[in-house]
């Protein structure tokens, strides 16, 4: 498997990654930045504790101060590296991936984004030509807490006094989203917390911690349904992402969440730019635009969007997938917890429930939530090779002649645009799978051209893989 990925490193423990190779990744990082400090913490997946010692032990054997965070989310990690301006941060996380998963998240100075053409290659060539070259003298480790300061960071992005009481159902996902919520919750008394899957355990008993798809938000759905909560939210395995039930149990698109947290921000500081990703777009640009703001479109991937926000000083940005970025000045990162709150209080002053402040939008904005297909002659847990990419532009090739009467656009891939509705596809960064999206103007049309489009694919040999649900809302 190759572990030098799109946006992180990435393999399975000790195949493809392991002590000896993180070590020598960690002084490399450490000359590579020049580095006198780093900041690193971990999830709680399974090898987790084994690669996170083994980078430790690396970036001091070059020289660096090491301040150790212990076990935090991806976002405590993105916080800390750029409010105390740290030369590296680092997460080692298997993201929503179970097993012996595991893997590295990177940061540059002033928390920058680091991946694919943005260091990754160079990263790699001086792996496979390693060398060790000692330092003046070795760096030193300290234990840092930084959950004071992350927690009032977030809470600079609300008006406590006019949150209302509310019941929120919280799943965990049994990983580090459990931790956030303790460190928020004494902030926040007139919210009843009812927690699912709290305890650390990176076996995932519960279920897998990737909530993007449909069969692992069942247990939070049915929760908010016994309890009659007024929302239900649910994070991944790092907690950089995060995902919402409304009082009904019905999974809001993500697309629909940024645009009521976009539309506030915008209200506030109009004429800035706000991000969305292709995936859904119709609805978020209306929102958008109708608030004063400026809604323009980017690349999927965490490191698209931080750079052109920071290009374009952008006051927000918020991919469907759950991946939502925020603005802090110097640095651009994802903060689930500042998104969490923000739609506490926009339910709070609205005096409307999370359904009723979506309902317009699902209903004349539908969209078909994103659905994930193998390439054939491939399996899932294949690299993303040359091969795997003829496959994909043959497949892609075909659907623009299918499609040739609408608006063709190469952007993230292939869109094809008409006047009622839109779709989608593109490959993973990762493995051999083809993403599809859909949006429309009505739920008529989308499942029409949605179950069109699914059934061409499966005709071209792409086997379903899975998908992230959604209940279309048709009054």
């Amino acid at each position: 498997m190759e572990i030098f990925r799109a946006y992180d490193i990435r393999g399975e423990y000790p195949k493809d990654i392991n002590e000896e190779i993180c070590y020598k990744i960690a002084r490399i990082l450490v000359r590579t930045f020049d580095a006198k400090n780093l900041v690193i913490g971990r999830d709680v997946s399974l090898v987790a504790p084994k690669i996170h010692k083994a980078l430790i032990k690396g970036a001091i054997d070059q020289g660096v101060e090491v301040s150790d965070l212990g076990l935090v989310g991806t976002d405590v990690v993105y916080f800390a590296a750029g409010h105390y301006n740290f030369d590296i941060g680092l997460e080692v996380t298997a993201s929503h991936l179970t097993g012996h998963l595991s893997g590295i998240k990177i940061l540059g100075p002033n928390a920058t984004p680091f991946g694919k053409s943005l260091g990754m290659e160079k990263l790699k060539e001086d792996y496979l030509n390693y060398q060790e070259i000692k330092p003046k003298k070795k760096g030193k480790l300290k234990q840092k807490n930084v959950w004071k300061d992350f927690i009032l960071q977030v809470l600079e992005f609300i008006d406590i006094n006019k949150i209302k009481p509310l019941k929120v159902v919280v799943d965990a996902s049994n990983a580090v989203g459990s931790l956030e919520i303790d460190h928020l919750e004494k902030y926040l008394p007139m919210i009843e917390f009812i927690k699912l899957n709290w305890g650390l355990d990176g076996r995932y008993p519960a279920h897998p911690p990737n909530p993007f798809l449909k069969e692992n938000r069942k247990q939070l759905v049915a929760k908010v349904k016994e309890v009659r909560a007024d929302l239900g939210v649910v994070f991944d395995g790092d907690a950089d992402r995060i995902f919402f039930v409304d009082e009904n149990g019905d999974y809001i698109f993500g697309v629909y969440i940024n645009s009521l947290i976009a539309e506030k921000m915008c209200r506030k500081n109009p004429k800035r730019v706000i991000l969305h990703d292709v995936r859904a777009i119709r609805y978020i640009k209306k929102k958008v635009v109708e608030a004063g703001g400026i809604p323009k479109m980017e690349l999927i991937g965490h490191v698209f969007f931080k750079n052109r926000m920071k290009k374009e000083n952008a006051l927000f940005g918020g991919e469907a997938s759950g991946h939502i970025y925020y603005n802090f000045g110097s640095y651009t990162v994802e903060n689930s917890l500042i998104a969490f709150c923000q739609l506490l209080q926009i339910i709070s002053e609205s005096d409307k429930s999370l359904g009723e402040l979506t309902k317009i939008g699902r209903i004349n904005y539908p969209v078909g939530g994103e659905y994930n297909f193998v390439l054939p002659g491939f399996v899932f847990t294949d690299d993303l090779t040359p091969e795997v990419v003829k496959v994909v532009n043959k497949i892609l090739d075909k659907v623009r002649k299918k499609y040739f009467d609408g608006k063709i656009s190469n952007f993230d891939t292939l869109t094809v645009f008409y006047p009622d509705w839109n779709f989608n596809l593109r490959p993973s960064a990762n493995e051999p799978v083809l993403r599809f999206t859909i949006e429309a103007t009505n739920n008529e049309l989308l499942v029409k051209k949605q179950e069109e489009i699914l059934q061409f694919l499966k005709t071209e040999g792409c086997q379903y893989l899975n998908d992230t649900g959604v209940t279309l809302l048709y009054k």
